[in-house]
């Protein structure tokens, strides 16, 4: 994790809120939960580092290796 990254990125949200919340202000609050939540949602993956993790093909790969000798049989 780099923090710096984060901060980075932190810095850009809070910039973000505060250029759009004022024409946030006349939309109904599903449309402000939403925005935060994706605001967060962005925020937290800042937090991970993405390009090196593992994807959802090495997952798989590893929970079925011990069929793949049985179902070439």
């Amino acid at each position: 994790m780099e923090w710096k990254a984060f901060f980075i990125t932190l810095m850009i949200v809070i910039v973000i809120i505060l250029l759009q919340w004022p024409r946030l202000k006349v939309n109904p609050s599903k449309d402000k939960a939403a925005f935060m939540v994706l605001l967060v949602i962005g925020l937290a993956f800042s937090l991970f580092d993405l390009q090196r993790m593992k994807g959802p093909i090495t997952l798989r790969e590893s929970l079925f290796k011990p069929f793949i000798e049985y179902m070439l049989k």
